[in-house]
């Protein structure tokens, strides 16, 4: 195993899953063995989102002892590797307790991407428990950064200094700059990704953007980040712009 990374928001809704989907495919193309786990276990849907629509087991079945982790592994095309959420109504009114989160990652091998419930839930506070790294994902605006506080703070209560913000989703001159959301939270931010118009199309067409799009802004910034994250340096494809009229 090489690292255990929780990607964390105090708010729904930022696109943790969106992000841990393309930043795992991203690490693939890197050549780095890569683990994704969608430990949100009431609204999971990141198997949806590498094009999983059924799967035996997932992960309550791991946590509810059923299973080791290593069968509930499933390969996406690419190579990267998923441990699912169930997505059925049946589990809603038995959700497991994750308390052996952490010794089920343990036993992965890789780095690992951990998409986390939003907030500070009980299930939120195990994956920063369960985390070597915490990630923190936010939008620019001031709820969103708010929210983000929080989980910084509690994180740093746990002894886990945040490795880094990323801001997702940035658009227009009404939002926090990144300079202010770094003075708030004192914590710098390690990457950004626009507002990009084919994320939604991605998420339509069922197929990750980096995939879907790959000289998009978005798919840009993803592969950016994914660099960033194994201390690699990041080098632009020639002519983005050029390539984005072609459809690529």
């Amino acid at each position: 195993m090489e690292k255990i990374i929780g990607v964390v928001s105090g708010k729904g809704g930022v696109g943790k899953t969106t992000f841990v989907a393309n930043v795992g495919l991203s690490l693939i193309e890197l050549e780095k063995d890569v683990v994704v786990v969608d430990v949100d276990l009431s609204t999971s849907n990141l198997g949806l989102q590498l094009g999983f629509y059924q799967f035996p087991m997932g992960l309550q079945d791991v946590l509810e002892g059923s299973i080791p982790i290593t069968s509930a592994i499933y390969t996406h095309p690419s190579g990267l590797k998923l441990v699912p959420a169930s997505i059925s109504l049946d589990y809603l009114t038995k959700v497991p307790t994750p308390y052996r989160l952490k010794s089920l990652l343990n036993d992965l091998r890789g780095l690992i991407l951990v998409d986390s419930p939003p907030g500070l839930r009980d299930d939120s506070m195990l994956v920063l428990k369960a985390s070597d790294e915490i990630l923190i994902l936010t939008n620019p605006e001031i709820p969103a950064v708010t929210d983000a506080l929080k989980i910084i703070k509690v994180s740093r209560e746990m002894g886990k200094e945040p490795m880094g913000i990323v801001l997702n989703r940035m658009k227009d001159k009404y939002e926090l700059k990144p300079k202010e959301i770094e003075g708030m939270c004192d914590v710098p931010i390690i990457g950004m990704i626009p507002e990009d118009k084919n994320v939604k199309r991605s998420l339509f067409e069922k197929t990750p953007v980096i995939k879907y799009r790959p000289s998009s802004p978005a798919s840009l910034a993803f592969r950016k980040i994914a660099a960033n994250l194994i201390g690699q340096e990041y080098f632009s494809p020639r002519f983005p712009r050029l390539r984005r009229w072609f459809g690529k």
